[in-house]
């Protein structure tokens, strides 16, 4: 199922009574803009929606766009057959233009929710919510063996279970999910599966090496400062700092990339997508 919620969003921003409209749709969507808000809350402490009326028209276009709406379903179809198939909803949204493309929102109904504000064109769609569709059945499939708890009480809450839940899980869920990425568009070279330019990219391989040995001290470690440093890009450099080293914005998801291929190349993704990290 496809919920598009950036058209009434987009249709509350330009409403005669705009400001009642806008309360009638957060107060509508508000549990889920809750868990988005804390998903974001380390870098943002809100979860704002976009207010530019020119900005959400092209957006509204193209969330009800059938061919983008059939893109969608084809690669979920196609992910499923591959072994990503626990996604209930992929749910479109605008934000503001910050933070990542997607956020898996495994409880309650398992949600894959795309940020159409961050993904530019129709080359960074399909990873996205590979990504997402990877976490969620990773998290939520009842055959998997996951760190993460498959029963959340009170709502889903990344930071909090990165208190509980060493660094080595979330990497491996990273690099399944890219890893499902890469099946799903197996045209698009490994920079911009990855999201980064060529010199950038060449970067992360030429320090590989550096980069993976200050990894493997860490996987083992829990905390939310360990996220920070190597799974979101966009944090400030501080956090981003190993000793002298400063990472790069995507060195995270590079290296969980790397890591997962050969594990997928021996069991395939649907079991590796299950397994053990």
């Amino acid at each position: 199922m496809i919920v598009d919620l950036v058209s009434p969003w987009s249709a509350a921003v330009e409403a005669t009574d705009s400001p009642r409209a806008r309360d009638a749709f957060r107060r509508r969507h508000g549990q889920l803009l809750e868990l988005l808000r804390r998903a974001r809350a380390p870098l943002f402490d809100t979860m704002p929606l976009a207010m530019d009326i020119d900005a959400l028209r092209p957006l509204a276009r193209r969330a009800a766009d059938p061919a983008l709406q059939q893109q969608i379903r084809d690669a979920l179809a196609r992910a499923a057959q591959l072994g990503a198939d626990h996604c209930r909803s992929v749910v479109l949204i605008a934000g503001d233009g910050r933070g990542d493309a997607t956020e898996p929102i495994p409880w309650p109904d398992a949600d894959a929710v795309l940020f159409l504000d961050r993904i530019e064109d129709d080359s960074r769609l399909i990873p996205a919510l590979a990504r997402a569709v990877a976490a969620l059945t990773r998290w939520g499939a009842a055959d998997s063996h996951t760190a993460v708890s498959h029963d959340v009480a009170h709502g889903w809450d990344r930071w909090q279970s990165a208190r509980d839940v060493p660094l080595r899980e979330w990497i491996y869920t990273e690099g399944v999910g890219l890893q499902l990425a890469q099946a799903l568009r197996p045209d698009l070279p490994p920079h911009e599966l990855l999201g980064v330019n060529q010199v950038a990219f060449g970067r992360l391989r030429q320090r590989e090496k550096v980069f993976r040995a200050l990894l493997t001290a860490d996987l083992d470690r829990r905390g939310i400062g360990l996220l920070l440093r190597w799974l979101t890009p966009n944090a400030p450099t501080g956090p981003r700092t190993v000793g002298n080293v400063v990472l790069p914005p995507m060195a995270g998801q590079y290296l969980a990339w790397r890591m997962l291929a050969e594990r997928v190349t021996r069991t395939g993704l649907r079991d590796a997508i299950r397994m053990a990290a």
